[in-house]
Formats: structure tokens, C-alpha cells, sequence
């Protein structure tokens, strides 16, 4: 019966998603895009410092007249289309001119974009820069890695657990992104943060800690729609069971999820996402909400202080068989551009529910964008 229940309750959260992403993509097609790049004032760039570079000659290019998104108004620049390799080239490696952003509407979805080199999107009206925070939606592609330093604690007789991880986001297009994640190092139960239960003697279960390498991840993201104030992707992170045990994994999770970003209000920004994660094994899916708001306060340049960005972030985990055990997080976070575009990144994980990761957590980037 709990089986049947489980089955149903995930047929109903799947409609339920698949219905919020066609409605949400119906309204964004009629939606009319905002000031178009051409009048735009050269501005700050997510994650790419500016450096008023000509535009570069890209290899082999195909220029291909771009139509215009906003009536009575000129059409943005001709956009420039590549081959398979030369956009995966450029797109990690070439140097883009950010005044060649224009917006891809979820319209043009299966034709255009595909075969462009990645350039960083522009910030938002309101000034608010296209950057990634700890424990938040990203609704966005980058191009940029960082290392992950986090430790969470527990009280009393319970271990604490750290993890160590580097993270690429490599953009193979302006509509694909592929994020690699590697847990290099990790302390104690790599999802609770608490030591692993291993029998000691017959008939009792002790607690004993352990230290390896965790789960490696794979995810691709596509852009599916983007203007100067709002972001849509989507993605499937595949995480493969390849850590040391007991620590790891025993089988490959799927989560295919959605993720937005919108500057709604000067440097304020919503941004969230909704996920579900299925182990392949069938041992219970997890329904993953997130939804954060932040405020930037500071321009790109600002010594040790640019783009200095405070944010609150909310992340629910709810099992699908036993909706009882949800788990909700706060994280208040910060972020901060310290020179040659790098950046540190801050977040406090903070249970508020029974079921947790660990009683306290911290979670430090150190990310470098290019």
C-alpha cells in the first residue's frame, strides 16, 4: 500500500511540475522582452570583469541576420554561428564581447543559440549582476570554477563531517552548460555529516568516522530563456555511486529540475528552483524546493567589495514516501568580487526542522571566473 501511495504521490508531483513548466513557458512566450541590448549603456557582467576588448574574430563564422524581438525597434547585433567544435572553443576558452548579448526566447528554443559561442549575461535593469550563491538556484549558464570548503557540526556524541570539492562550469554554447563536480575529500556520512553506523561487535552499532572521496556529479543545463531581468534552465544532475564506501552512494541519482533568476527591483533578486531526486535503485525519491532573495550593494570594482551581494536562501527536502520527514534549511549567505574576478562566497546552512543535515553547518567558495 505504502509502495502504491509513494508511486501515486509521484505521478501527482510530476504533472503537477510538467504543468507549472508549460504554464510558465506559455506566459513567458507572450511575455515582451525589456530594453533591448542596443540601447543598453556598457555595464558589469556576471562573473567577467570588464575589459572593453574589441569583439573577436571567431573562426569560421556564419553571420546570420538576427530578427528583431522588439517592434518598431532595430534589431540587435547579427548573431554569428559556428561549428560543432568551434562553438565548444570558443564558448570555454575565447574571449567574448558581452555587447554581443541579446536575449533567447524559450520561442527558438530548438534553433538558435546552439551553435553560438557562450557570452556572460548582461546584468539587470536594476543593476543586480548574474552570480551564482551558496545553497541557491542558479537559473543561469557561467563560466568560472570554484573549490568548496564545508564543515558541518553536531552536538553531543555525534561526529561532525567536512567535505572538500571542486566544481567547473564549462559552457559548450549560449544554450548549454556542463557542471562537473568532484568531492575530492570528505569526513563522515557524506549526506547527514554524521559518522557512519558500522557493527563492532554482534548484536550493537557503534559510530565510527571515515574519510574519502565522495560521489562524482555530472550535470548539463539548458538555457531556455533569457531577457535582460529573468533566466529560465533546465537540467538533469547525474550523481554516480564512484566514492570511497561507506561514504558513498550505492547507486546513480537522477535529479532533472528547473531553475529561474529574476531582478524584480533595483539590485534585489528572487531566484529558485524545483527539483526531484530519483536514486535508480527505487530506495525513495526526494522533492527538492528552493527559493532565496538577495540585494547587491556595491559596483563591480569596488576594492575586496564589488558586487557585495547579502542573500537568504530556503531549501525543503521532502521524501516522497513519508512527507512527515521534510527538512527545512536557511542559509543567510554573502558574496564578494576581491580583484582579477575572483570571488569568495560565505553561507551558514541553519536546520529549523528535526530531520537535518548536520545541527550547524558552514560553507565557504572560493571561485575564480574567466
Amino acid at each position: 500500500m505504502a509502495g502504491s501511495q509513494a508511486l501515486r504521490l509521484r505521478g501527482a508531483v510530476f504533472a503537477a511540475a510538467l504543468a507549472f513548466f508549460f504554464l510558465t513557458f506559455a506566459d513567458l512566450a507572450r511575455a515582451q522582452y525589456p530594453t533591448p541590448p542596443s540601447a543598453m549603456s556598457a555595464g558589469r557582467f556576471a562573473d567577467l570583469a570588464e575589459t572593453g576588448a574589441p569583439p573577436v574574430a571567431l573562426p569560421n563564422p556564419t553571420t546570420v541576420p538576427q530578427p528583431s524581438y522588439y517592434p518598431g525597434v532595430a534589431p540587435a547585433a547579427s548573431r554569428v554561428e559556428m561549428g560543432l567544435f568551434d562553438t565548444i572553443t570558443e564558448s570555454i576558452f575565447g574571449k567574448p564581447d558581452p555587447n554581443t548579448w541579446r536575449p533567447l526566447p524559450l520561442s527558438t528554443l530548438f534553433s538558435e543559440g546552439w551553435n553560438e559561442a557562450w557570452v556572460p549575461s548582461p546584468n539587470g535593469s536594476g543593476g543586480a549582476p548574474r552570480q551564482g550563491w551558496i545553497n541557491a538556484a542558479d537559473g543561469n549558464l557561467y563560466r568560472l570554477s570554484f573549490f568548496t570548503f564545508a564543515q558541518g557540526f553536531n552536538r553531543g556524541s555525534k561526529g561532525d563531517g567536512y567535505l572538500g570539492a571542486y566544481t567547473i562550469f564549462a559552457p559548450l554554447s549560449r544554450r548549454l552548460d556542463l557542471i562537473i563536480n568532484v568531492p575530492f575529500v570528505l569526513r563522515n556520512n557524506a549526506v547527514t555529516g554524521l559518522p557512519v553506523i558500522s557493527p563492532n561487535r554482534p548484536g550493537a552499532a557503534t559510530p565510527q568516522s571515515h574519510t574519502g572521496f565522495g560521489d562524482l556529479s555530472f550535470t548539463p543545463r539548458v538555457l531556455l530563456h533569457e531577457t535582460k531581468d529573468f533566466s529560465l534552465t533546465g537540467e538533469l544532475a547525474i550523481l554516480t555511486p564512484t566514492g570511497t564506501q561507506p561514504l558513498a552512494g550505492k547507486t546513480t541519482v537522477l535529479t532533472p529540475s528547473v531553475g529561474f533568476w529574476n531582478n524584480f527591483a533595483g539590485g534585489w533578486v528572487l531566484r529558485g528552483g524545483l527539483g526531484l531526486a530519483v536514486p535508480m535503485d527505487g530506495s525513495g525519491d526526494n522533492l527538492i524546493s528552493q527559493l532565496a532573495i538577495g540585494h547587491t550593494l556595491t559596483e563591480h570594482d569596488v576594492p575586496f567589495f564589488g558586487d557585495f551581494t547579502y542573500y537568504l536562501s530556503v531549501v525543503a527536502n521532502t521524501p516522497l514516501a513519508d512527507g512527515d520527514r521534510t527538512s527545512v534549511t536557511l542559509t543567510p549567505g554573502m558574496r564578494t568580487h576581491v580583484g582579477n574576478d575572483w570571488y569568495f562566497l560565505a553561507g551558514l546552512p541553519t536546520p529549523v526542522t528535526h530531520d537535518r543535515v548536520a545541527d550547524l553547518g558552514m560553507i565557504f567558495w572560493f571561485m575564480k571566473a574567466w
